[in-house]
């Protein structure tokens, strides 16, 4: 058997592996966002992967320009994506597969537990697939009726559009850029 060590320097603390309210709210509207039927068709947001690059370019709007930019489609409007703007809720972090935040499990475990979403097989592969129950879409469309979650569902709808790709497609983009290609493992993403 071999040993496991763990390195104190790079411990990360307790409250990072929480769920929040934002966090909860955030990652239902993009769940939502992204399981919506598009042409009669069930949809579902596909894999961990693909959920964590989505929230980086909503909680980043800078890196959201520049993953747009690289692709060829220019900026929506700048008042959408207020480029001062602190990035929503806590930081994230680089992990094996780009950014990622340690409180996913807890945040998906509440959404889950509580009835909003559900989590399929997703057909031909062997990942899995995150949608809203009737109740989470039901939440989801009176959340968006507040005026303060506007920026947020203006975004999650760029996403959609521009940005409805595979995780391993997301994940080569944000690649691209300095923030997460030169961070270490569980390093701070800006």
């Amino acid at each position: 058997m071999t040993a496991i060590i763990v390195d104190p320097s790079r411990s990360i603390p307790r409250h990072r592996f929480r769920s929040s309210p934002e966090a909860e709210t955030r990652l239902l509207l993009l769940i939502d966002g992204f399981s919506r039927k598009r042409g009669g068709e069930v949809r579902s947001l596909e894999g961990r992967v693909k959920l964590a690059k989505l929230d980086f370019l909503l909680r980043y709007p800078k890196h959201l320009v520049r993953v747009l930019e690289s692709i060829g489609v220019g900026a929506p409007d700048s008042d959408l994506l207020n480029l001062q703007e602190a990035p929503l809720d806590s930081r994230m972090m680089r992990y094996r597969y780009g950014p990622w935040d340690p409180s996913y499990y807890a945040v998906l475990g509440s959404l889950i537990g509580r009835g909003l979403v559900k989590v399929e097989p997703l057909p031909r592969t062997s990942g899995l697939g995150y949608s809203t129950t009737s109740i989470g879409a039901s939440l989801a469309s009176e959340l968006s009726k507040d005026e303060s979650f506007s920026v947020i569902n203006a975004r999650i709808k760029v996403l959609r559009r521009h940005l409805d790709k595979s995780g391993s497609t997301l994940k080569d983009y944000l690649y691209k850029l300095p923030e997460v290609a030169d961070s270490t493992w569980h390093e701070e993403i800006g």
